[in-house]
């Protein structure tokens, strides 16, 4: 057995497995040296603040490495078995208190997971508490984001959305019960992995909270319509809104105070026939879907994105991620982000709004540029001597000039744009130019677009799915022309408490994506062609050295490594996918 994973003392976490759960990570190439030395440096400025806190937590807070990383390395480092599920071991109260979650007992030791170091009276009051009987405590350290959603996974009924109304609609409503059911309905978003929360105020019965949990809204709390008010007065308070105002939209922020800094959440107001309506967008750093996730089993594209961002030097080109609304632009983008060294090199992003923090970024409002012309945004920008420079959208001719000069002028662009698909992707970019510099466009995209990701996001199979025979193959062979190897077998959705007994858990990217080497007589074969009719892009896929993937072949792959079912893959087909 290594080094325990208890608290060496009162005032700080065991050095000894700090430093091994480092430098595995910096061996295993999960992270580099220059990384672990930049947290090492955060994690000793907090304690001389007079504050204990984690290296794993610093690592997923930069977003150099995700926490399932640290969690095997933690593994592997300590011998441990895979944690078994909850079991009521201690008190909900003593755990939020104290900001912990019980993970089970093994030999008389209590494991719990937490984001800060535990002093010794804790670490005794824990061990009079446990319903089991144990005579000591390890810790596993964990993040901020993740004991969040551990804790709400266990809210119990003292404390839930529903008791909470319950209350609302017998005693006097007040500000502590509104503050509690608010806390209540975001806690329940994260615990759920719900993208978007919904909220309607309207006459009774009409009053509901709905969650967009994997792209699905489902009506969920149906509320009295003088509650559901009075949630609106006090939502609108906290974000920062005039809560009087219900005839003109407004925006705000808040963020939920159990979860500490990491989830905020984005708040807009809309009214609408007959009351008003609040959309709040859950922006959990901690949720987002890794590249690895969200393009599973596909080592082409997880060597291109690596390469992508492996960046030596201004070598310029331009990424587009296309797609349409609610496509996972946004999240594959971000997730691209966090692969870059962001301590190495400067990476700067324009953003309208800015929605998730990007640790060692340069994160740009675009609202703060938004009565400069595209020269000047180009001027501002390069005074900060970018490498990287990610756009939130193209959606003008400036964003798109100044897209196309930084490509031009060495730095690698990333950006997004609403597209059906690739090809449409390319001649979408160039209607936003206007006539007296669409040729010059023209010239720099044919010689700048590396690499286009069309995308759609199409549901995973939960873990409860069950092996079928290979009939689905035969008639999606038939019915689409979607090739499979050999005898392929496939899944079929079951349903389980975790997927809510739908079969399905989490998204997968399902996309066609073209890339373009750096090929001088490549690129002038291109240009000529471009020239000739910008609708001869789709043409330039067949050429000698460029790679063409197609959503077909992709979701032919995603079905043989049983991520998705084939009813799933024959609606996305049929949805034009």
């Amino acid at each position: 057995m290594n080094a325990p994973l208890a608290a060496g003392n009162a005032l700080a976490p065991d050095k000894s497995l700090q430093t091994l759960i480092g430098g595995f990570l910096v061996g295993t190439g999960v992270i580099t040296q220059q990384q672990l030395d930049v947290c090492l440096r955060q994690q000793k400025a907090v304690r001389e603040g007079g504050r204990a806190v984690l290296l794993a937590e610093i690592i997923v807070r930069n977003r150099f490495a995700t926490q399932e990383q640290i969690g095997l390395a933690v593994k592997r480092l300590d011998g441990e078995a895979e944690a078994t599920m909850f079991r009521r071991l201690l008190p909900y109260a003593l755990c939020q208190t104290h900001r912990l979650f019980p993970l089970h007992v093994e030999s008389g030791v209590l494991y719990v997971k937490t984001a800060r170091a535990i002093g010794n009276a804790v670490r005794k009051s824990l061990v009079d508490a446990c319903e089991v009987k144990v005579t000591s405590v390890r810790v596993i350290p964990t993040d901020v984001g993740d004991l969040t959603r551990s804790l709400a996974s266990i809210y119990n009924q003292e404390y839930s959305f529903d008791a909470l109304m319950a209350r609302l609609r017998t005693e006097e409503i007040n500000g502590l019960l509104l503050k509690q059911a608010l806390n209540a309905i975001l806690g329940e978003a994260i615990a759920l992995r719900a993208s978007d929360i919904h909220l309607d105020k309207l006459r009774d019965p009409g009053a509901w909270i709905s969650y967009r949990v994997d792209g699905q809204m489902k009506p969920t709390h149906l509320v009295p319509e003088r509650i559901m008010a009075a949630l609106f007065s006090r939502l609108k308070n906290e974000s920062g809104m005039d809560a009087s105002d219900t005839r003109r939209a407004q925006d705000g922020r808040l963020s939920l105070a159990e979860s500490g800094s990491g989830v905020e959440f984005r708040v807009a107001t809309q009214p609408i026939a007959g009351g008003e309506t609040i959309a709040i967008r859950v922006l959990d750093p901690a949720a987002m879907i890794g590249l690895e996730a969200l393009f599973p089993y596909q080592l082409q594209m997880t060597e291109l994105f690596r390469q992508i961002a492996d960046v030596r030097g201004k070598t310029g080109g331009l990424i587009l991620i296309s797609g349409p609304t609610g496509s996972g632009k946004t999240t594959t983008l971000y997730a691209l982000a966090q692969n870059f060294s962001r301590d190495r090199i400067n990476v700067i992003t324009v953003e309208e709004p800015v929605e998730y923090v990007l640790p060692f970024a340069r994160q740009i409002q675009l609202n703060q540029l938004l009565h400069e012309k595209s020269t000047d945004l180009e001027r501002s920008v390069l005074r900060q001597d970018p490498d990287v420079l990610i756009l939130g959208e193209i959606r003008d001719n400036d964003t798109m000039r100044a897209a196309l000069k930084f490509a031009e002028s060495g730095h690698l662009v990333l950006a997004t744009v609403h597209a059906k698909n690739v090809a449409q992707t390319f001649e979408r970019v160039l209607s936003f130019c206007d006539p007296a510099t669409k040729q010059e466009a023209l010239y720099i995209l044919a010689n700048q677009l590396r690499v286009v990701v069309n995308q759609g996001l199409i549901p995973k199979l939960c873990s409860c799915a069950r092996e079928i025979d290979d009939e689905s193959a035969t008639l999606l062979d038939d019915a689409f022309g979607i090739t499979f190897h050999g005898h392929a077998r496939f899944l079929r959705r079951a349903g389980c408490a975790a997927c809510r007994q739908t079969g399905y858990r989490g998204r997968v990217a399902v996309h066609e994506t073209v890339v373009i080497p750096s090929n001088d007589s490549l690129r002038a074969q291109i240009t000529g062609m471009l020239f000739e009719s910008i609708h001869n892009f789709e043409r330039t896929f067949a050429l000698d050295g460029v790679t063409h993937i197609s959503k077909y072949q992709v979701m032919a792959q995603l079905l043989e490594c049983h991520v998705v079912d084939a009813d799933t893959v024959s609606q996305a087909v049929r949805a034009g996918f």
